[in-house]
């Protein structure tokens, strides 16, 4: 398979850096991005506003045009909203591919609400000529460490273990080293899980319950992600991999996860849309809540933080319900 140019929808931090990291490597990239405002900022300043001492290389093209973005494409990559991708996909790429099959990667996190899809399961659902040729793109990779050349592990995942073998290396090369799995499902429900439990360990953080609550409240996370993961058909061994726990230690714990310092907002008493608000960019993880819910409420599944999470998030609930769900009861004033 021949790969020369590729197409990036989503020139967010993340969908910025994986074009630069595909363009120094020589691929020829069309990154397309919707918000105008944005794109009118990176064509006027050749910059990306939210990420420091970053240039845009010469072989990537900006376009806020689909057409134009997928003409004569080797290779799709997603980074854009999961909410997004269904309507995305029927109602701007189906006409455009018109049954074109080529191979795609998914770098979106998120379940989708009522139907638990994975956001690889969508786009073959919408475009089935794809059926197969979707990979999943998770793992411990903050966006802005990436752009500053730290060395990061990412799982690429697929049922057909040649084509992830074909596709790791357009991605492998410094500073991103390419992890091959079939495990898609897997992969993908950690990608999603690990956002969700990242908002509750940003209330801890809010809440200023310190280092020790913390703690206690991740390694009870981790025991609920595997149980949602493995109830969805994820393999256990996917629960310990870089897109399972790896990926969620590294959310859970670092001050620039997004949807961590959406948590700490909610911890210290803001609302979901004021803590939106002020973390700016999309915390993936407020998609996810209520279908990783959703999937625990219906496999009657034992997932006290899951649940104390969504009902912050989705009904409002004072972040001291979290510290109860831990069993700590007396906390109800703080």
């Amino acid at each position: 398979m021949k790969i020369n140019n590729i197409t990036v929808f989503g020139a967010g931090i993340w969908g910025s850096v994986i074009a630069q990291h595909l363009a120094k490597k020589g691929y020829q990239v069309r990154l397309w991005e919707y918000n105008e405002q944005l794109l009118n900022v990176l064509r006027t300043m050749g910059r990306h506003p939210n990420i420091p001492n970053f240039k845009i290389h010469d072989n990537i093209r900006l376009t806020g045009n689909v057409a134009e973005a997928v003409q004569d494409t080797d290779m799709i990559v997603f980074v854009i909203s999961s909410k997004a991708i269904r309507t995305f996909c029927r109602e701007q790429l189906k006409p455009l591919l018109n049954g074109r099959v080529l191979p795609v990667v998914s770098a979106s996190k998120g379940i989708e609400d009522d139907s638990f899809k994975t956001i690889c399961e969508i786009i073959e659902e919408e475009l089935p000529q794809l059926k197969g040729k979707v990979l999943a793109f998770s793992g411990p990779s903050f966006a802005l460490e990436v752009a500053q050349n730290v060395p990061t592990k990412i799982m690429l995942a697929g049922p057909d273990s040649k084509l992830v073998a074909e596709i790791a290396p357009v991605f492998d090369g410094d500073p991103i080293i390419i992890v091959p799995a079939q495990d898609r499902r897997g992969v993908e429900y950690g990608g999603a899980i690990k956002n969700v439990l990242a908002i509750g360990a940003g209330v801890i953080d809010g809440i200023g319950d310190g280092a020790n609550a913390k703690a206690a409240l991740i390694t009870q996370a981790l025991q609920e992600m595997a149980s949602v993961l493995v109830s969805q058909g994820g393999k256990a061994e996917t629960v310990y991999s870089l897109a399972g726990f790896g990926d969620a230690i590294l959310t859970c714990m670092s001050a620039i996860s997004r949807n961590r310092r959406l948590g700490e907002k909610l911890g210290a008493g803001l609302s979901l849309e004021e803590a939106k608000k002020e973390v700016g960019t999309i915390a993936e993880g407020v998609n996810s809540v209520q279908s990783v819910y959703d999937i625990s409420h219906k496999n009657n599944l034992n997932t006290p933080i899951i649940n104390a999470i969504w009902q912050i998030v989705c009904q409002g609930k004072q972040p001291h319900v979290l510290l109860q769900a831990m069993g700590f009861v007396n906390r109800g004033n703080k």
